[in-house]
């Protein structure tokens, strides 16, 4: 048999292969994500009573949630690979939360004196979206370690910490519906801070289970 009929007949029958499927299952993982997270505001805390009337300050505070999500995205995709480079994307996310800390000096700037507490603090003697956000940021959390495990990630620090403030952004835009405080000065401080608080939970708690 010669080499050209050999090759020929290797090549009959060959089927394209299956395109990656993991960007599907990425989607429907943060979706579903998202929707655990709007059940959990429903059913646990409720939806603010005027949400109505507030649908475009709610609207802004989801946006915002979404927009860390998304600058975070890429660097979680890319720790979720062994040996991916992470170039642009590090400082894409330092970027974003040093716009959110401008944003807030801004916003603090604008205010009276007198109310720049009030604005800040959102009224409250206590910003507990700082606890609230990661428990909503859970559930993303355990789905997306459930995906991303598949992947074998090497830096397994750095993809939990990527995972929890991934998940974290999805929480806070479930979170929203509940969130009483519309001030930007809050929103970009104790949103962002919460994040934070998922990306250090995803580190110490999210990493030892990317381990193989």
């Amino acid at each position: 048999m010669k080499t050209d009929q050999l090759i020929d007949m290797l090549s009959r029958g060959v089927e394209p292969a299956d395109k990656p499927r993991w960007k599907r299952k990425l989607a429907i993982t943060l979706l579903v994500g998202l929707v655990v997270g709007v059940l959990l505001v429903a059913i646990g805390l409720g939806v603010r009573p005027d949400i109505g009337a507030a649908r475009m300050p709610v609207m802004w505070k989801t946006l915002f949630s979404a927009a860390a999500a998304v600058v975070i995205l890429p660097l979680a995709l890319q720790l979720m690979r062994p040996g991916r480079p992470l170039g642009w994307r590090m400082g894409a996310v330092a970027i974003f939360f040093a716009l959110c800390a401008l944003a807030t000096i801004i916003a603090l700037m604008g205010e009276m004196p007198e109310r720049r507490w009030e604005a800040w603090m959102g009224g409250a003697a206590f910003p507990w979206c700082v606890v609230l956000i990661p428990v909503i940021a859970a559930p993303t959390a355990i789905l997306l370690v459930w995906l991303m495990r598949a992947f074998a990630p090497t830096r397994l620090t750095m993809a939990g910490a990527a995972i929890g403030a991934l998940s974290g952004g999805i929480g806070a835009m479930a979170y929203a519906m509940y969130c009483p405080t519309d001030s930007v000065a809050f929103v970009t401080t104790w949103y962002s801070l919460a994040i934070a608080v998922c990306a250090a939970l995803g580190a110490l708690i999210v990493s030892k289970f990317l381990r193989w």
